[in-house]
């Protein structure tokens, strides 16, 4: 096995978002494996060696997803903001063009699947 199928290759063991608590897949042994992260321990509940898992993926909840679109969304926003305000490298009504471009985004998303 490598250690190269882990999010940091420099970290093996270490899943994605290794700061929050949350369930990972792994393949272990030939078979998929549901394991619990600890953040305060920064360690699986399991204490898989590395070099015999591989790192499949985060489990994450809708709601989770959500939240990290909307920040991204608010990251991406405040760029622009900052942008405009560096150099002046688009207009005020430009910036709030795109702005609004990604709240668009966000709502027509947030309609679900066409009927």
């Amino acid at each position: 096995m490598t250690t190269q199928n882990w999010p940091d290759p420099k970290r093996p063991g270490v899943p994605m978002f290794p700061e929050r608590d949350g369930w990972h897949l792994l393949r272990v042994f030939g078979g998929t494996t549901i394991e619990w992260w600890s953040a305060d321990k920064q360690a699986f509940d399991n204490h898989y060696d590395p070099d015999y898992a591989i790192y499949e993926c985060a489990c994450l909840a809708p709601k989770q997803i959500n939240e990290m679109l909307a920040a991204e969304r608010e990251r991406i926003k405040s760029m622009v903001r900052r942008a405009c305000d560096l150099g002046n490298i688009i207009t005020p009504r430009q910036r709030d063009m795109i702005i609004a471009g990604v709240d668009s985004e966000t709502a027509i998303r947030n309609l679900g699947d066409a009927p």
